[in-house]
């Protein structure tokens, strides 16, 4: 969750410089809960916002957090509420994950590995996005190669794929988060030449720095998965 945060900060408030910092304050105020209010309480296992609302008006009930708040330029409650307000705008996203990683769990003809494999694909961790960076190096479009900052995307949706696509290096990018929004929402595809396919409906282009001459390195087996975001995902 703190990783999906930092890329939402970076991805939605572009004047803030360093997500990193808003990121980190969350797990320091975790921390504050745990070791100086005796409140077993990791902020970043919570996606209700309405719990979280509740813990930041008794975070600053304490007069010590307080005054840290006001010495600190509101760094605390501004991280807060930039966290409630990424819990808002994702809520029914986490939802749905929570649905289908519960599916998953409950998959008698899974393995207990195939389990884990299959739920960390989810996320765009584990063993599927190591494959994945070993496959694309960096970004597929921008070839940027802070993979921190890169996401592990599915090109059919995890939800809509079998268990077997949804661990398959294939069906997967590496994108930064902007190209991996825009890519997640139909906004842009490619063709089976590698050459990007921009929606219509997606104005200002230029702006998000891409144009019509991209052209990705896909390999022959991510066709039928371009073929299906194709048809099914790309906005017409």
């Amino acid at each position: 969750m703190k990783k999906k945060f930092h890329n939402w900060i970076a991805e939605t408030k572009t004047k803030i410089s360093r997500p990193d910092k808003y990121s980190g304050t969350i797990t320091t105020i975790s921390n504050h809960f745990k070791n100086s209010i005796n409140k077993d309480v990791d902020l970043y296992e919570l996606n209700n916002a309405n719990e979280v609302l509740s813990l930041k008006e008794e975070y600053f009930s304490y007069n010590e957090f307080f005054e840290k708040n006001k010495t600190g330029n509101s760094m605390y409650s501004r991280s807060l509420d930039l966290y409630i307000e990424f819990l808002e705008t994702n809520c029914q996203q986490f939802d749905s994950t929570e649905k289908e990683i519960d599916q998953i769990k409950n998959d008698k003809t899974l393995t207990v590995l195939e389990k884990e494999s299959i739920i960390l694909s989810r996320v765009g961790q584990g063993k599927y996005r190591t494959e994945l960076i070993e496959l694309w190096k960096g970004c597929a479009i921008s070839k940027y190669e802070e993979t921190r900052l890169l996401v592990a995307s599915h090109i059919k949706p995890w939800k809509k794929s079998t268990n077997k696509e949804k661990i398959d290096k294939y069906n997967g990018l590496l994108l930064l988060p902007t190209f991996d929004k825009l890519f997640d929402l139909g906004f842009i595809s490619f063709d089976n030449n590698g050459k990007i396919i921009i929606s219509e409906s997606l104005n200002n282009i230029e702006q998000l720095n891409i144009d019509t001459n991209i052209v990705i390195n896909i390999k022959n087996e991510n066709k039928t998965y371009l073929e299906y975001h194709r048809q099914e995902i790309l906005k017409k």
